[in-house]
């Protein structure tokens, strides 16, 4: 089991006190990591914060940036780095996409949408990648989702309009190829690069939508729609020495929607 610890490792996690990313972050930390969580929303990190109270040797370090600004972003690897001596895991997680109507859309939202959603991975990944060429090892995971490669059921949705937009779709798959492009390019340099494409994870459960609840659940084949913690084992999987084989692959988490 220790090839799955990840005792003495330094973790970046980008949106990592929002919907997903909270889980991720404790997950991280559980399987001893430390984890540097950003993010935006400042009552979503101070929520992270008092959950890290329950960690011994403050494993979670919450830190207020915007991430699509590559100033803001570079510094805080600055001072990681200043701070740490490494970094040895990066994952992309945050995501500002809104959610728009092909008939909504124009030109400029279009743009938006993929600044969102896309730009930043790629900015986030060229301000670390020198470090980890520089020591020989990394390991990058990117949120892809299920948009990366299908399209959504838009009768599922049925009137609420929450369908992923389509940039974010495009998006999605610009980053699952992204995901496979550079393990290849670094896959001699000891950096392994893997996407989590999650299913199905609202976050909100209100009985006044029970019919959508209803038409989620009977699509997907273990019944259920997903908790956030059922993400996170996945990604410390691939974050651990337990992956040292795997790159450029896409772990789908969504309790068999795809398969059907």
């Amino acid at each position: 089991m220790n090839r799955f610890s990840l005792n003495d490792s330094v973790v970046v996690i980008t949106g990592g006190a929002g919907h997903l990313g909270f889980a991720i972050s404790c997950g991280m930390a559980d399987a001893g990591a430390k984890v540097y969580a950003l993010g935006r929303n400042n009552g979503k990190l101070a929520r992270l914060a008092e959950e890290n109270s329950k960690y011994p040797n403050q494993r979670i370090i919450t830190i207020s940036t915007d991430v699509t600004d590559v100033s803001q972003f570079e510094a805080v690897v600055q001072l990681i780095l200043k701070a740490e001596g490494k970094v040895d895991c990066l994952i992309n997680n945050a995501n500002a996409a809104k959610r728009e109507g092909w008939n909504d859309l124009n030109l400029e939202k279009w743009n938006d949408g993929l600044s969102g959603s896309l730009n930043h991975y790629f900015t986030c990944i060229q301000t670390l990648s020198p470090h980890f060429l520089k020591q020989g090892h990394g390991s990058i995971i990117n949120n892809a989702s299920l948009f990366s490669f299908l399209a959504p059921c838009f009768p599922m949705h049925l009137d609420l309009g929450n369908a992923a937009a389509a940039h974010h779709a495009a998006a999605k798959g610009g980053i699952l190829q992204l995901t496979k492009y550079l393990a290849a390019l670094w896959a001699s340099n000891g950096i392994r690069v893997n996407a989590i494409s999650p299913g199905y994870f609202p976050q909100k459960r209100g009985v006044e939508r029970l019919d959508y609840m209803e038409e989620v659940t009977k699509r997907i084949p273990m019944g259920r729609i997903g908790t956030p913690s059922e993400v996170a084992g996945a990604v410390v999987f691939l974050a651990s020495d337990a992956a040292s084989y795997i790159t450029g692959q896409n772990i789908v988490i969504d309790g068999g929607y795809s398969i059907w």
